[in-house]
């Protein structure tokens, strides 16, 4: 088989995945997603990482075999566990740790042989020597004093993610990053954040499939979390379009937030990888204004990849690339991208 239509997934020995966006929105599966992973669980191990510490792996995984995704070499690590193995490594086996969120921190901690407490078994005997914040739906003023108090006092301070928001039913709502800023208002405290896009929850996903970083890539919708912690964590990664990250978003995106491929869906792992041209060849160029025209019908892949290369070609030059959402959201509409 040659290289250009080599499967990219051919080249790892582990995927490390993201699931909200990229393998369901809510209750719902991502159109062909679960076909894909099925492909793709049948001979490379997968991982799905999530920054959300309040549900558990069984919770998660429970909901992913509901969607259709067959018993394989696959398994679910969060951002609870990472921060769990974290304290694990640097407490003795059974201290006492404060576990504010959701119920995934608690068990995070005892999964990692810790003692999880809630902020109600706390008496003035106890040493607490440290304190794992995560979001969840009953996080009260309480709890959230208790991990100042504690935190002041010299306890190691964990944070499962900084996630400013989380997305709901009803719209976009406090996430653990705006309980952790609370916080941080009693205290000059900075907590370790295990994650995306910091590295922890990356190298965990990677200890659960046994891979070495050459050997791993990482699938995500968000370029400041799962692209970002992807280069950060020294991994291969492949962006997928249709998710919380827009064409827009890929097109402008930072040196340090750009994906080593691009794709329309988990299907990409399953093609030959997408990735920057070293040249357009005609397909598509910029007009006196700066706005990205397309010169020539293309299938949907190579305009994809001319696009990209032609935007950050231009951008590296340091040109102007016009920033208009309706030129952008055109060329989605273009390239069949599909959006909740």
């Amino acid at each position: 088989m040659s290289a250009a239509s080599t499967p990219l997934v051919a080249n790892y020995r582990g995927v490390i995945c993201d699931l909200d966006g990229v393998v369901y929105r809510g209750s719902k599966e991502v159109p062909g997603a679960i076909a894909a992973l099925n492909t793709v669980v049948a001979g490379v191990p997968v991982a799905f990482a999530t920054n959300n510490a309040s549900r558990p792996p069984a919770a998660v995984g429970h909901h992913l075999r509901r969607l259709g995704l067959e018993p394989a070499a696959w398994s679910v690590v969060t951002s609870a566990q990472a921060a769990a193995a974290y304290l694990a490594g640097r407490l003795s086996p059974g201290t006492p740790v404060l576990a504010v969120g959701g119920p995934g921190v608690a068990e995070g901690l005892t999964e990692a042989g810790l003692t999880p407490l809630g902020v109600t078994e706390l008496s003035g005997t106890t040493a607490v020597e440290a304190v794992v914040q995560g979001a969840g739906q009953e996080v009260s003023w309480r709890e959230l004093a208790e991990v100042g108090y504690l935190v002041q006092a010299g306890a190691i301070w964990v944070a499962t993610n900084l996630d400013a928001t989380i997305p709901t039913s009803r719209g976009q709502a406090p996430g653990n990053g705006a309980l952790v800023g609370a916080v941080r208002t009693t205290t000059p405290a900075v907590p370790h954040v295990t994650g995306k896009p910091d590295a922890a929850l990356f190298d965990f996903a990677r200890s659960r499939l046994g891979t070495e970083r050459d050997a791993t890539i990482v699938v995500g919708d968000r370029l400041e979390t799962d692209i970002a912690g992807a280069r950060s964590a020294g991994l291969d990664s492949m962006f997928v379009l249709g998710g919380s990250s827009t064409l827009q978003d890929l097109a402008f995106a930072e040196k340090n937030s750009r994906p080593t491929y691009f794709a329309f869906g988990l299907c990409g792992l399953l093609q030959p990888g997408l990735r920057r041209l070293e040249q357009t060849d005609g397909i598509v160029d910029l007009t006196p204004t700066g706005a990205l025209a397309v010169l020539e019908a293309v299938e949907p892949q190579r305009l994809l990849q001319a696009v990209i290369t032609l935007a950050w070609d231009t951008l590296d030059r340091g040109r102007t690339l016009l920033e208009d959402q309706a030129v952008w959201t055109d060329l989605e509409h273009r390239l069949g991208v599909i959006r909740p």
